[in-house]
């Protein structure tokens, strides 16, 4: 009976080592097969340093697509750029992180128009990082790299990239703090804690809905079992104390501002207050726009790779706690945001979901694909990823395009499309020839007033003066009325009637400007006006 087991056992043993020789001769003969496209991503996806060489490559793709499909910035990045002047503790609408950033990047690459693209780019390879280190704790590189160069098939990612505001602000604070406080708790690190908590405050520096990523990461730090035994409470008590205190120069700004910020919230909330039927559609949106943005996702995690190996052995109580965590991170805040959409009837922009589905991607690839194994692409996801990423990049330029082709003749306003530099520079023109006929040898321009389009003067305009919004020091409180009155304005939309006289000015010259479109089209006709300190209109007189 022994012999006969000694027997079978050698069978099976020939049995395996067949099995295995067969399953390399088949490995080999996949890779031979594979083209160079296929190559190239398994690569990418197959260690840390193609994940950062892919990333550094969709930066560049990113900045230099909207800066030759753009003739201005967008007009959310207009403001944010004007604003950074300041280096602001909040203004009436978001906190300060956005313009902090971008203030960052303007000085850094020295006011080029450009940089704001730029930074959204690395914004978005931050999060990506530490999300791609998140995904490690538990699965193998080329499944964490897929994470990674699966998420820029999301809409989000890809033609809303370049827009950079609060939404765009909050993605390395996302990354940063998913990886921090799942790490922080599951190795009981009061370093990796306390840092989740300096990342919770500057997410909530970016957006004050931040808070919903925090809280529902701490569900399901929670619904997990494994995870809920490791919490230490003390930690998180003093990530706590770190988040507030982070977030706390704001929270002293947000109450002695000189705009209520309240009161602006109510004014936005009556804006997007909806109909019966936007009760139930806007929801529904929400929702749809949610999983529609991952289908591209979904169909290369499952059905564009092949398993290359077997399932290593892997702690499979920490997957879980991993995929129980991204659950509720993703499906919660999206879920709020279908709520508030039901409640309120408005529409949800879909910009607002950004910092939301940052980790979608990645729970879709840990639901989709085995534990332990490490993948590589199948030819036609390969050749599906790259037309996504190739059509997601086309759609952008031809949006562009497509305000020229719809005008037939009427006018061209919207604020990409329309450059702030001849605008600028006629501004400076009639502000030197102004202060010519006032009998000054030089005066350089301190305050530029008006809508966005005044804000991108000032952005342009050497010495880069101060946005002075709509003549409303509520708006720009760092514009005193001191400095009105000693330094006098350039307008770009129309002065109120009796501002001059009351603020000790007067219009010193006025003239209408031919605000042109990117290809030199209809704009519209702008009126600039030049306000002096009144004692200096005399002499012209």
């Amino acid at each position: 009976m022994v012999a006969g087991f000694f027997i079978l056992g050698l069978r099976k043993a020939k049995l395996f080592l067949n099995l295995l020789r067969f399953s390399h001769a088949g490995r080999q003969a996949i890779l031979n097969e594979k083209n160079r496209l296929q190559v190239g991503l398994d690569w990418l996806i197959r260690s840390f340093a193609g994940v950062i060489v892919f990333l550094a490559i969709y930066t560049i793709c990113w900045t230099v697509i909207p800066y030759f499909s753009n003739a201005g910035l967008p007009v959310d990045t207009i403001e944010e750029v004007a604003w950074s002047r300041e280096w602001l503790l909040g203004i009436y609408r978001h906190p300060p992180m956005m313009i902090w950033l971008v203030g960052i990047a303007w000085k850094i690459s020295g006011g080029w128009i450009g940089s704001p693209y730029v930074a959204s780019g690395v914004a978005f390879a931050v999060g990506l990082v530490f999300i791609y280190l998140l995904v490690r704790i538990s699965r193998p590189a080329s499944q964490a790299g897929l994470a990674v160069l699966t998420t820029p098939l999301v809409y989000f990612f890809g033609p809303q990239l370049p827009q950079w505001n609060a939404n765009i602000a909050q993605l390395p604070f996302a990354g940063l703090f998913l990886y921090a406080a799942f790490r922080g708790v599951m190795t009981r690190s009061l370093g990796w804690t306390l840092l989740a908590g300096l990342a919770a405050g500057g997410g909530l520096l970016g957006k004050y809905s931040f808070g919903l990523i925090a809280l529902f990461a701490a569900v399901g730090l929670l619904a997990d079992p494994v995870a809920r035994s490791r919490v230490k409470v003390l930690h998180i008590l003093l990530a706590f104390v770190v988040c507030v205190a982070t977030f706390l120069p704001h929270v002293w700004w947000f109450f002695t501002a000189p705009m209520n910020t309240v009161d602006y919230f109510r004014m936005s909330a009556e804006r997007t207050e909806g109909t019966a039927l936007g009760h139930l559609i806007s929801p529904l949106l929400v929702i749809m726009g949610a999983v529609g943005v991952l289908i591209p996702t979904i169909i290369v995690a499952a059905r564009g790779l092949d398993h290359v190996s077997a399932p290593r052995r892997v702690d499979s109580a920490v997957d879980r706690s991993l995929k129980v965590y991204l659950g509720f991170v993703v499906i919660g805040p999206i879920a709020i945001s279908a709520f508030i959409g039901a409640l309120g009837g408005g529409l949800i922009k879909d910009q607002w979901l950004i910092a939301y589905v940052l980790a979608a991607p990645a729970l879709v690839v840990m639901l989709v694909v085995p534990n332990g194994v490490e993948v590589t692409w199948r030819k036609s996801a390969a050749i599906f990823y790259v037309a996504c990423l190739v059509v997601l990049a086309i759609a952008y330029p031809v949006e562009r395009e497509a305000h020229y082709w719809r005008a037939n003749g009427r006018p061209v306003l919207w604020a990409p499309l329309m450059p702030a530099e001849p605008m600028a520079e006629a501004g400076q023109a009639l502000w030197h020839k102004a202060v010519s006929a006032a009998g000054q040898p030089d005066m350089p321009i301190r305050i530029v007033a008006g809508g966005p389009e005044a804000a991108g003067v000032a952005n342009v305009t050497p010495g880069r003066p101060a946005w002075f919004e709509h003549f409303h020091q509520g708006y720009s409180p760092w514009v005193t009325d001191e400095l009105i009155r000693n330094q006098g304005i350039l307008a770009t939309e129309e002065v109120p009637v009796d501002y001059p006289a009351a603020h000790g000015l007067c219009v010193a010259a006025q003239e209408n400007f031919d605000w042109r479109n990117g290809r030199g089209g209809q704009g519209r006709i702008a009126t600039l006006t030049v306000l002096l300190p009144e004692a200096l209109c005399r002499p012209a007189q």
